[in-house]
């Protein structure tokens, strides 16, 4: 009875917990929104005491019940109607000695609230663009001339968002229909590019680009022919089926969910499917599949979202890319498709607007943030910030609004000047710092110098100065205590961190004066820079893989884009193909030594040297790398670069072989091969391949006489003395675990109770039964379970007389040869001969490799590709296909892997795509005709 009603609490609270869940549900994903608690959601964008102001002050109803936001600091709203005005351009604020340090606030004119979360869409965006309002009075003009861009650099109103990365696929449980959208609604920039400044698109007479395909296609027998359009009607098929799928399941969502029948929205919930797909419903010929589809384009809502954030370059390659593709493969005829990428491109142009015009890469749309200043991030992958180029370039020709290209040419001008300046040169680093802002250099800062509540932060002017430990002084004098949100950059009072912190700090002495530090002028909170390394990067990894890839990719293909008007993208395409060549480039150790293939590998380095302490090649895999065979065989023929012709070639190949080195037939998401000693003749290995695949055993071949291992600290193993010289037992054993290679710590965790119940005891049950009779509980030998030290304990014998205490000793099974350790590895991981690591074993659909081999086979008209991509093809088929379409799959090295349930637009868009025109007639969509 008593457990019953037990139950039924358990009941009731698990029933509370789901409603209250529920309930909060919506609030969910405030962090990766840049916001961790509502309040800082309110406040984001917003200085310390900006905040703090507005939390006090009343909001200004306005007549139809929303409150009107006041820190718009542009006149008027960006339309076609009004466009930009040099005289709306954001003033720099004058850095002068008269200008307070905090922003004032007239007494007559109240500092309104921020609008919530919650504000209906309706109200938002008449609050916020209702009238003309008035920039602060601190923003002066500068010599007469309106601010540019660069000048408002260091301007102090910028503040940084929480520096939390984004994500690109991020699935969120939509919020029921009850709670209002909020919507994207149009605003003033902050940092707007006045019309004459905007870069244009080149203008000129097109230079003349030899010829990408091939022109030695052979002729085709009947039989041949028959064949291939049987493969290619194969291929349609699946396509066709997987569409259905989606088409029955999941219309209007952005994936299908192909074996449990349902769908996801990581991707915004704007149909990223049937949008990426657009262009291969037009190629595969389903021209009703396609006009549905395009009808259905324009129910789309670009303007709200399930998520707080808009993953900017996730966002341009699947919804923008594939409406302008559309519009463009279709002759243009369907008007909707356009008008649709504008409006997207509107949306996502606010992500630009930040004081160097470097693009918030996870875009924070909602008014409430959007209508605040914001930064890059100070940590960007360097695909999503160098990948952008290809849609907005193409927009503004269609469009002919130079603001769209003008937007990524900035980008490209600031990866132009860095280039040369990396730590590998010609190459950039997979991670960088977007925002701008040098920040101080960490060698050049005391740790009095970083020192605040919690560790965070550097110097700020704006900010108030500390007065005690942990807390703030406030506007009226009293103190606060600052949350992780609130803490930005403080001043530093060096006494009371002398006094209050570590003693350790009051060694570190800035002075020999005590008032030094009180006089000293505060350090700037941003020196402008350009594109750089992230702060605190002592070692960076280079490649061309998965963070990185997309941005080298599409150098050639800009430059095809443009005609060839922009030199630049040549050029930084060759010194990019150059260094990877030089640096990333290995030849892997396989069975087949004739098959001379290529991968690019990781390079992790220090940039100090080229020595292995400060530079290390990690001989990595990935199916993300595939894409670079067909950059280079491109390449080759763009830019007249004859010898990377061949090591397209040898990189394509290599993805290939990795395709038939499983069991599955398709390539893992990543590996790690054994590089070959010589380029140019490799053997296989057999040693060698072991020696990776156990490069720690000489450490693990450890002297006999550590073949008994103590189990009590502090009582020696079987065969060695006690303690000498007065030493303590203790420090004996330790002493002992430090000359084999054991630490104290390593010892602790192999106690008696380990074993307590092995047969091999030095000493039978009888006999402690009658050693413990009558002791206490408590003064028992601690159990090792509880993580306690065990003590020997002193016996007598039946004389009375003491004898020695009872020892414990564990002997370790035998130290695996090299071999023995190399054999179960292999056959635990199922390890290929070569591989050393599979390090992702997944297969999501991905068509980077079947990319490259349909490229290869367009550029050099050789039948080989074709016979690998259709083994490939088949492979694919066979272990991905469910009841609904075709499911990423669990493990590539199991000859039956399990279905993950997903199925990402790139099946649709790419993958079946590039199959299908491997086995076209070779001028159906020709490399020289589209990009």
């Amino acid at each position: 009875m008593l457990r019953l009603r037990r139950s039924r609490v358990v009941l009731v609270l698990a029933v509370f917990a789901v409603i209250t869940l529920y309930h909060f549900r919506g609030l969910g994903h405030l962090k990766d929104s840049g916001g961790v608690t509502l309040e800082q959601l309110k406040h984001s964008g917003l200085r310390d005491d900006e905040a703090k102001s507005r939390t006090k002050s009343t909001s200004t109803p306005l007549d139809d019940g929303s409150e009107k936001s006041s820190n718009i600091v542009t006149s008027k709203p960006i339309t076609k109607d009004h466009p930009h005005d040099p005289s709306d351009t954001l003033k720099p604020l004058d850095q002068g000695p008269h200008l307070p340090t905090k922003p004032t606030v007239s007494s007559d004119q109240p500092d309104d609230d921020v609008e919530s979360s919650t504000t209906s869409d309706t109200s938002t965006a008449q609050a916020e663009t209702e009238g003309e309002s008035k920039p602060p009075s601190n923003l002066t003009e500068h010599d007469g001339e309106p601010a540019t861009v660069a000048q408002t650099l260091s301007d102090p109103v910028v503040e940084d968002i929480p520096d939390v990365h984004g994500q690109g696929r991020l699935e969120i449980v939509p919020v029921d229909g009850s709670s209002p959208k909020i919507h994207w609604t149009q605003l003033p920039e902050h940092f707007p590019v006045p019309t004459e400044s905007l870069i244009p698109l080149p203008t000129g007479q097109v230079k003349k680009i030899a010829s990408i395909q091939s022109k030695k296609f052979p002729n085709e027998t009947p039989e041949e022919k028959a064949g291939r359009e049987s493969k290619l009607d194969s291929i349609k098929k699946t396509f066709a089926f997987s569409w259905n799928g989606y088409r029955k399941n999941a219309w209007m969502q952005d994936e299908l969910s192909p074996v449990s029948g349902k769908y996801r929205n990581p991707f915004c919930g704007w149909a990223a499917t049937l949008v990426d797909s657009l262009d291969s419903l037009w190629m595969f010929g389903m021209k009703e599949e396609f006009e549905e589809a395009a009808e259905a384009v324009g129910k789309i809502d670009f303007t709200t979202s399930i998520r707080n954030d808009i993953p900017l370059f996730e966002v341009t390659i699947r919804y923008l890319g594939g409406l302008i593709a559309a519009y463009d493969i279709s002759g243009s005829k369907y008007r909707g498709l356009l008008d649709k990428a504008v409006e997207l491109a509107e949306i996502l142009m606010g992500a630009f607007d930040t004081p160097n015009r470097m693009p918030m890469t996870f875009y924070l749309w909602k008014p409430t943030f959007a209508s605040q200043p914001h930064r890059a991030r100070t940590r960007v992958v360097l695909a999503e910030l160098g990948s952008l180029s290809l849609e907005f370039t193409r927009l503004a020709q269609i469009t002919k609004e130079n603001k769209y290209y003008d937007a990524i040419a900035r980008i490209t001008d600031e990866f132009e000047a860095w280039q040369n300046h990396t730590k590998i040169p010609g190459l950039w680093p997979n991670s960088v710092d977007a925002s701008g802002c040098k920040k101080p250099d960490p060698a050049s800062i005391t740790r009095l110098d970083n020192f605040a509540p919690n560790g965070l932060g550097y110097y700020n002017e704006q900010s108030p100065q500390i007065s005690a430990v942990g807390k703030t002084n406030t506007a009226d004098g009293n103190a606060d205590t600052t949350s992780h949100q609130a803490a930005k950059r403080y001043v530093f009072d060096v006494d009371m961190a002398t006094e209050n912190s570590d003693p350790r700090l009051a060694k570190r002495q800035t002075s020999n004066d005590e008032s030094a530090a009180e006089t000293e002028k505060p350090k700037p909170d941003c020196v402008p820079q350009g594109l750089s390394s992230p702060p605190g990067s002592a070692w960076e990894d280079f490649g061309i893989g998965g963070t990185a890839d997309s941005t080298y990719e599409y150098l050639p293909k800009e430059y095809l884009l443009l005609g060839g008007l922009e030199d630049k993208y040549g050029e930084m395409y060759g010194k990019a193909a150059d260094a990877t060549v030089k640096h990333l480039l290995f030849r892997p150790m396989i069975e087949d030594e004739k098959r001379h293939v290529l991968i690019a590998g990781r390079l992790a380095t220090s940039g100090k040297s080229t020595s292995s302490r400060d530079q290390k090649l990690v001989p990595e895999q990935a199916h993300l790398n595939c894409f670079a065979g067909g950059m280079f065989a491109m390449g080759s023929r763009i830019f007249d670069r004859k010898e990377d012709m061949d090591i397209g070639k040898r990189l394509t190949d290599a993805c290939v072989w990795a395709y038939e080195m499983t069991p599955t037939g398709i390539m893992p998401e990543n590996f790690q091969a054994v590089p070959c000693e010589n380029i140019e003749k490799c053997p296989f290995n057999q040693t060698l391949w072991y020696e990776k695949l156990d490069p720690y055993h000489p450490r693990r071949n450890f002297p006999s006489s550590t073949s008994q291992v103590v189990l009590d600290n502090g009582i020696p193993s079987a065969g060695q003395g006690g303690p000498k010289d007065g030493k303590s037992e203790s420090t004996s054993s330790n002493q002992t675990a430090d000359k084999n290679g054991a630490s104290d710590s390593s010892l602790r965790k192999r106690q008696v109770g380990d074993v307590e119940n092995d047969d091999k005891l030095l000493q039978s049950k009888e006999d402690q039964e009658k050693d413990t009779k009558g002791e206490p509980e408590t003064d028992k030998a601690p159990n090792a379970a509880d993580g306690q030290m065990a003590t020997p304990t002193t016996t007598s014998n039946e004389e009375g007389q003491a004898v020695a205490p009872v020892i414990y000793a564990y002997t370790p099974p035998p130290i695996p040869s090299q071999e023995e350790y190399a054999l179960s590895r292999i056959e635990n991981e199922k390890l290929p001969k070569g591989v050393s690591r599979i390090t992702g074993s997944r297969y999501l659909l991905r068509p980077e490799a079947v990319e490259s081999v349909f490229i290869l086979y367009r550029v050099t008209g050789d039948d080989y590709w074709r016979q690998k991509g259709w083994k490939m093809f088949q492979s694919i088929q066979k272990h991905t296909q469910t009841d609904l379409g075709a499911s990423a799959i669990s493990d590539v090295m199991s000859e039956t892997p399990y279905p993950l349930d997903e199925m990402e637009s790139f099946w649709l868009a790419e993958t079946l795509k590039y199959l299908y025109l491997l086995f076209s007639e070779p001028d159906y969509y020709s490399l020289d005709d589209y990009v």
